[in-house]
């Protein structure tokens, strides 16, 4: 399968470069580049249908899948003095990733003693009060579209952008943060979205 493999994509390369290179007439110039493209469509669909890997025509199975019926994912949201829970724009862990963020917390957190649990939980809470103090007086701080602006490349994942829609950003300053494990079942929860168990994995207060 090795050799066949290589065969198909030298093929490709060898075909695109007759096409790019080498002196032809116009009309079998285009007949050429046809040949080409519908080579090109025929090794795409070949890899990817039948899931058969031929590198650089890959099936890409990183988050393919089927759904669970039951599906649980983590929330984190931010408490106020008065202990109201609120949402954070995922924007504002930034220069944090959410999800490499949570996945961190996943693999490690449990390990480390509470002392050790609570700097962490006091060092996250300044890292969204500073973003929210920041969006409050309307100079937020977005690291990852400071150069781009809007034309940057978006995170693998969507998220809402709370705190520019609805209800916008808090004017209280937070105390605390949350950490939830959610877990929903799917049929269910499309028939009434409030049909969510929760189970909080960590609390920070501020002393």
């Amino acid at each position: 399968m090795g050799v066949v493999k290589a065969v198909l994509v030298l093929g490709f390369v060898g075909l695109g470069l007759i096409a790019t290179h080498l002196p032809r007439t116009e009309g079998s110039r285009r007949r050429l580049i046809n040949l080409y493209i519908g080579y090109t469509l025929a090794l795409g669909l070949g890899a990817g249908l039948p899931v058969f890997e031929v590198w650089p025509f890959s099936t890409w199975p990183l988050v393919a899948g089927r759904v669970a019926q039951t599906v649980t994912q983590p929330r984190v949201v931010a408490v106020g003095a008065d202990g109201q829970e609120y949402p954070i724009d995922y924007r504002a862990w930034e220069p944090f990733v959410f999800e490499e963020l949570i996945a961190w917390y996943d693999k490690h957190f449990a390990r480390l003693d509470r002392a050790a649990q609570d700097q962490v939980g006091a060092f996250l809470l300044g890292v969204i009060e500073h973003n929210r103090q920041q969006w409050a007086v309307g100079k937020p701080v977005i690291h990852f579209e400071r150069y781009l602006g809007p034309l940057s490349t978006p995170l693998f994942l969507g998220h809402p952008q709370h705190w520019t829609q609805g209800a916008g950003v808090p004017s209280r300053p937070f105390r605390g943060l949350r950490f939830y494990s959610e877990s929903w079942n799917v049929e269910e929860r499309w028939r009434d979205p409030s049909k969510v168990s929760r189970k909080l994995t960590y609390e920070y207060r501020e002393p």
